[in-house]
């Protein structure tokens, strides 16, 4: 498990925790070190992986974990804190795991004080279950991939799902982007940060990340946390959030 010395130790615990709730519907597994199989069966690699919450992972419990039955026919991937070791990078190559990309993990910080109230007529709201149909299917025009990748999230029963809170973004009552949220004790996982391609450029993302920051730290969260895609980094650091490490992620090679 984590250490006392990682400051960032809860951030990630908080992350496997998400991806906890997010396998619902397929398998999820806790090593005694913390690592974790999270299978949520959707046809992408980042929803089905084994995450490492430690600054230095077991290739030995990362192997163990990836010849899980569970991973067989999916799209996954394996995730590890930072700047993968020969190991790591061993154990993910023996099972075709051989494209490696970095992502930012980018936090919050209770310093950076209450965000600002985004204008531009943005109108970014709460949905529920009955409306995740219409979310999933923004969320995945917005990222540009089949409806099929984000189904999961088309459920009605994941609207329920403690800590979680799905958001919609209209600009004159017409869908243009998602977010979601996920609260963990003091700690806001923003997550599902997607604009339809023709309302980019308007500062949108910016405002629906930083409704969903106001409303999590309303919700009690003290400390904001995301991980990034070179994208969003602009976005996220002008809603206050910094970066203070990296994901690196291992996939099989399209």
């Amino acid at each position: 498990m984590t250490s006392l010395n990682d400051p960032l130790g809860p951030v990630v615990l908080a992350y496997t925790g998400v991806r906890h709730a997010l396998a619902a519907s397929g398998h999820f597994r806790r090593d005694a070190d913390g690592t974790v199989l999270a299978v949520s069966g959707a046809p992408v690699a980042s929803l089905n992986a084994v995450i490492s919450p430690n600054p230095d992972p077991s290739p030995g419990v990362i192997g163990k974990l990836a010849g899980s039955e569970y991973l067989q026919g999916l799209a996954w991937s394996i995730q590890v804190r930072g700047v993968p070791g020969p190991q790591v990078i061993e154990v993910a190559a023996g099972h075709g795991l051989t494209s490696v990309s970095s992502l930012p993990l980018m936090v919050r910080r209770p310093g950076a004080g209450e965000p600002a109230i985004p204008g531009g007529g943005l109108r970014v709201r709460p949905v529920d279950g009955d409306e995740l149909g219409l979310y999933a299917g923004i969320m995945s025009d917005g990222f540009g991939v089949p409806h099929e990748a984000f189904a999961m999230f088309a459920e009605p029963a994941l609207a329920r799902t403690e800590g979680f809170t799905f958001y919609l973004a209209e600009l004159d009552g017409v869908p243009v982007g998602t977010g979601m949220a996920a609260v963990t004790g003091d700690l806001l996982g923003v997550f599902n940060i997607a604009v339809l391609p023709e309302y980019r450029r308007r500062g949108h993302g910016l405002a629906v990340t930083t409704e969903i920051v106001r409303a999590g730290y309303a919700a009690g969260a003290t400390t904001a946390y995301l991980y990034a895609s070179p994208l969003g980094v602009p976005v996220y650091t002008t809603a206050g959030f910094r970066t203070e490490e990296v994901l690196a992620m291992f996939t099989a090679p399209v």
